[in-house]
């Protein structure tokens, strides 16, 4: 059993790093047309990650990326410096041997400085006005 978690996480971290240089890619044309085919082939493995490893500490962060980039195909509208920010976070992440659930949230916090926006599909709640038109 301890061997196939192994290989599980062996080939997680393989997909990640096979995000890299699409990341990297558009960390040097984000702004540029050409950026819809790296944005692509990175979503693309994105959702093969998905896919494979549902429950990989990996794709948690890995899908948090992807949310912020694929809802309204926000992709378009980050910029190189961002790109590059989420390529270096990406590259240290998948050099650490494991990852631990302190990892991923700071990891998913690190984006969201970055500027990604990693919940992109929250509501906006407004308490007082239910309170105010409960008073009325």
């Amino acid at each position: 059993m301890s061997i196939e978690q192994t290989t599980l996480e062996a080939s997680a971290t393989e997909i990640t790093k096979a995000m890299l240089p699409d990341l990297e890619q558009l960390s040097k044309c984000a702004e540029e047309p050409v950026a819809v085919v790296f944005a692509d082939s990175l979503l693309r493995k994105m959702r093969s990650l998905h896919d494979a490893y549902m429950y990989n500490p990996y794709t948690e962060v890995v899908m948090a990326l992807h949310d912020a980039l694929a809802h309204q195909n926000r992709w378009i509208n980050y910029t190189s410096k961002q790109y590059e920010g989420a390529y270096n976070l990406f590259s240290a992440l998948v050099n650490q041997n494991t990852i631990t659930n302190s990892d991923v949230e700071n990891a998913i916090i690190s984006l969201e400085n970055l500027g990604f926006n990693t919940l992109p599909f929250g509501t906006i709640l407004e308490d007082d006005n239910y309170e105010d038109s409960e008073q009325l």
